[in-house]
């Protein structure tokens, strides 16, 4: 079975380094590209035009392959829709020609809504906890719908140079697999994080694609579902160091410009402010990835015991 499964992951790897190079062809010539924001570094005007949405790849991989082996409905649905939330979001930007899509309230919107579902069908064979602290239901809910929606905006927020969202969610899905109870739990995590490494083929800069938000949002969402399903929130923390750095560096950002007037960083999220220092996107996308894992690392050597 271990056999079986570790050939069926390899075999998620090759059909996306298979799959890429087609779409992308396929993307270039329907010319669906990606449109950089106005207030973003001068740095990334060249990228103007790469071909987005590339998480319908590795998404689709993934889902597919989580059906054949019966991998949780949560997790494949959390792919599904979150997926498709961002597709959305990709696809108003292509319309109309602007880095935006999705309004932000009908984005958030909906990523609650269905977290929502999440802690209902999750509390159905966990206790409600958080942190391993018994919680009221409506407050489980809550923490969910915040959790959830938070990482989910997360990763969106990372997926600002090539290749760091991708690196980021391997290092913090990996270090999972030590915690894993069984096979299905451990089958999740790399169901994923193979097609994501085929991705990364493709996306380690200079950029041939994009995963956009159908594969940031979708990322985001995944790995923190995970986290409550196996009741490792606390986990998750430690896992993810850089998603929370990103949206905690947006969050001061602008908070000291709204009360002070006044900028912490040259520019929000954190891995631009690095760019603008002069940092090579290589760099940090090393640096980060190597913080992410490191921070991981410390918190599983907290259970070593000699």
């Amino acid at each position: 079975m271990v056999v079986l499964y570790s050939i069926i992951f390899f075999i998620e790897f090759i059909v996306g380094l298979l799959v890429y190079p087609k779409f992308i062809e396929y993307m270039k010539k329907l010319k669906l590209g990606q449109y950089i924001r106005q207030e973003g570094p001068d740095l990334h005007n060249y990228k103007e035009g790469t071909p987005t949405a590339g998480g319908i790849v590795f998404l689709s991989i993934a889902i597919i392959t989580s059906f054949l082996l019966g991998l949780p409905k949560e997790l494949i649905l959390t792919l599904i829709f979150y997926g498709f939330i961002g597709f959305l979001d990709d696809f108003v930007s292509i319309v109309k020609k602007r880095s935006l899509g999705l309004k932000a309230w009908q984005k958030l919107g909906l990523q609650m809504l269905f977290s929502v579902w999440v802690a209902y069908s999750v509390l159905q064979y966990r206790e409600s906890t958080i942190f391993g602290i018994d919680v009221p239901k409506w407050v489980f809910y809550i923490f969910t719908m915040l959790l959830i929606s938070g990482y989910s905006n997360a990763t969106n927020l990372t997926d600002g140079i090539d290749g760091l969202a991708g690196w980021v969610f391997v290092t913090s899905a990996l270090p999972f697999a030590l915690f894993a109870k069984n096979r299905i739990e451990l089958g999740a995590i790399f169901v994923l994080v193979m097609p994501v490494l085929a991705f990364l083929v493709y996306n380690t800069r200079p950029a041939r694609v994009f995963m956009g938000d159908t594969g940031s949002l979708a990322l985001g969402a995944y790995i923190s579902t995970y986290a409550l399903m196996t009741s490792n929130e606390l986990a998750l923390l430690f896992f993810t160091s850089i998603f929370l750095l990103e949206t905690i560096s947006v969050i001061l950002q602008v908070s000291s410009f709204k009360l002070r007037n006044k900028r912490i960083f040259r520019m929000a999220p954190i891995h631009h402010h690095f760019e603008l220092l002069g940092w090579k996107e290589e760099k940090i996308v090393g640096v980060f990835s190597a913080w992410n894992l490191a921070i991981a690392i410390l918190y599983i050597a907290s259970f070593l015991t000699f």
